[in-house]
């Protein structure tokens, strides 16, 4: 291969990572600053019962005790102005990647999100958090699975 081709393949496997390298690493900035700015963390709720949220929103759902098997999540009492509401799972301390569910809302305060699924940790750990974002505001869920 002459030195002009060796240079411009270099040159567009250069650009190739910078494309794809930058939306990733502000996609990651932008999802830290959002655990950051959480409007509070939910540590002594239990999710299988229900979780209240600041402003009364209910959460619910029960990981399933196979964590590789999607289960859904139930949300009641959303105040109607409400126009998106997502969860993004992961756990302290361990990057395990973008798993971000959205919910749909069902009318009368209800929204569901179907086939969650939580990230798998090759450590065996079982504590997680839900980030949960309603409309820009965002909440930290701390729990386990089975």
């Amino acid at each position: 291969m002459s030195q002009p081709a060796k240079n411009s393949t270099a040159v567009i496997i250069g650009l190739l990572i910078f494309i794809v390298a930058v939306p990733f690493i502000i996609g990651i900035i932008f999802w830290q600053n959002s655990r950051i700015d959480a409007q509070s963390t939910l540590s002594n709720c239990n999710i299988r019962n229900g979780c209240i949220l600041p402003g009364g929103a209910i959460i619910q759902f029960t990981p399933p005790a196979d964590v590789t098997k999607p289960f859904n999540i139930t949300m009641r009492q959303v105040p109607a102005s409400v126009k998106r509401i997502s969860i993004h799972f992961t756990m302290r301390n361990m990057d395990l990647g973008f798993n971000r569910t959205d919910f749909k809302s069902q009318g009368n305060g209800r929204w569901t999100a179907h086939h969650a699924v939580l990230p798998v940790c090759v450590d065996e750990r079982n504590d997680f958090l839900g980030d949960l974002t309603l409309d820009g505001q965002h909440y930290n869920i701390v729990f386990s699975a089975p």
